[in-house]
């Protein structure tokens, strides 16, 4: 059987805050930036301190993909 875009779930971190040490630690695997910056941006998020967002895309409860909208990108260039 052929897997298809809408066998994925698309969420929002604040929909599963659980989620957080473990997306951190994704983002930290594909980017190399220290997993601690992600999880200090990711708590922001969660507490409402930034609108930025954390996005995931999840096969089961597995995280296959993501996207952090966040203001400096963990670097000096705008």
């Amino acid at each position: 059987m052929e897997e298809s875009i809408k066998d994925y779930q698309y969420i929002t971190l604040r929909q599963q805050p659980e989620l957080k040490n473990r997306a951190a630690e994704w983002f930290h695997g594909k980017w190399g930036v220290p997993q601690e910056a992600y999880e200090e941006c990711m708590e922001s998020y969660l507490n409402q301190q930034t609108e930025y967002g954390w996005y995931l895309c999840l096969d089961g409860d597995r995280i296959i993909g993501g996207l952090g909208v966040i203001e400096n990108d963990f670097h000096d260039r705008r």
